[in-house]
């Protein structure tokens, strides 16, 4: 058998076979390294935008958001270029975007909402700056999800870019003294990874060439666009942001209840994603944070499918839990500074909001945002 093999592989047809299986395989990895790497439809690979996009939001001009962009790795950016700590930042989702100076009355302050935020993001963003500063800013407001609690949600995009995802790990072995570990991770290398191929070839059929053209960041004045205002905040497109009859049809048109991040799977709060919130609460008021928990109203509409038709039950459960355990939090802290405030409820009843006030089925406008933060429960 040694004999035949050797043989063969002196043969030279069978060489030249090998050879250009070989070809192939690395105009195959080639092909795949190139398109992830120019087209990078994530903005996994090259952050360049985002450092340019966090530079200037850090000078103090509005910036416009791209489509392109990833929102945490421009939160890496931003804390990265960052020359000092502001006194308060806001963590959490984009139902909290829109809590910056104007809403809060804050002077000092940075919103680093993103997209879908989950428990994982709020160790993250805190972890980045507790790299970065070796200390945390004395005052954090945490926009609350019901999803956030949810044991098997979805979205891992927290994990895609590394240094994201090392700060959270880091900070989350700091604050919880155990091993982190997560199942619904993407570690995958971006430059050869198959599905992020597939994803790219799909924003080409979609752009064109165009999916190769990374959109530079740029000042925005254009009323009509996104953008991200220098404390952080966002500016949605004219048309989501101001009440329009076309805004209303959409929120109005809500027939179920809730299913994002699959929250109308939810029955009860993740065990695991309580104790993770909780230590994390506890080692922030050990650290003398001032803490705020925001919860943003769901629209008039979805709140009858999750509160009158019970679409949603778990949603009554986490704002009890939250407002429960915050009083448990503040009586043990008597006579201490640092203390927890639960600002909203997902509840538009309890404010008497109606749809009008609604971007969409879970997005306050800021004028509705401006109402609940105001009229806030102590």
């Amino acid at each position: 058998m040694v004999v035949t093999y050797k043989s063969e592989i002196r043969n030279p047809q069978f060489r030249l076979f090998l050879g250009q299986v070989a070809l192939i395989i690395c105009l195959f990895l080639a092909t795949i390294l190139t398109i992830n790497y120019f087209v990078d439809a994530s903005q996994v690979i090259t952050t360049k935008s985002s450092t340019n996009m966090a530079r200037l939001a850090l000078s103090g001009k509005i910036v416009a958001v791209p489509k392109n962009y990833n929102e945490r790795v421009y939160q890496v950016s931003i804390i990265e270029q960052m020359q000092s700590m502001p006194e308060t930042i806001v963590i959490g989702s984009s139902r909290g975007m829109y809590l910056g100076k104007d809403i809060t009355g804050f002077d000092s302050i940075y919103n680093h909402g993103v997209s879908g935020a989950c428990m994982e993001d709020y160790y993250a963003l805190l972890g980045l700056y507790d790299k970065k500063f070796l200390k945390l800013p004395k005052r954090i407001i945490i926009e609350v999800s019901p999803w956030v609690f949810y044991e098997n949600n979805p979205d891992s995009r927290w994990s895609e870019n590394i240094t994201y995802r090392s700060a959270c790990k880091d900070f989350y072995e700091k604050v919880n003294k155990e091993t982190f570990n997560r199942t619904n991770l993407k570690k995958e290398n971006p430059y050869i990874s198959i599905p992020y191929f597939q994803y790219n070839i799909e924003a080409i059929k979609e752009k064109g060439c165009k999916a190769f053209i990374t959109q530079p960041a740029k000042v925005s004045n254009n009323t009509s666009e996104q953008a991200d205002y220098p404390d952080g905040t966002i500016r949605y497109d004219a048309s989501l942001e101001l009440p329009n009859p076309k805004r209303l049809e959409k929120v109005n048109s809500t027939n179920r209840g809730v299913t994002y991040e699959n929250v109308h799977k939810m029955k009860k709060i993740g065990a695991k994603q309580k104790s993770d919130f909780e230590k994390l609460i506890n080692y922030l008021l050990e650290k003398n944070i001032e803490i705020m928990l925001y919860l943003q109203p769901f629209s008039a509409t979805q709140c009858k499918f999750i509160y009158e038709k019970n679409t949603n039950p778990v949603f009554a459960k986490v704002e009890k839990y939250l407002t429960d355990f915050s009083t448990q939090c503040n009586m043990t802290n008597i006579g201490k500074r640092n203390n927890i405030k639960v600002i909203g409820s997902y509840n538009a009843k309890y404010y008497n909001l109606s749809d009008e006030s609604f971007i969409d089925f879970m997005h306050l406008d800021k004028a509705g945002t401006a109402y609940v933060w105001k009229s806030f429960r102590k």
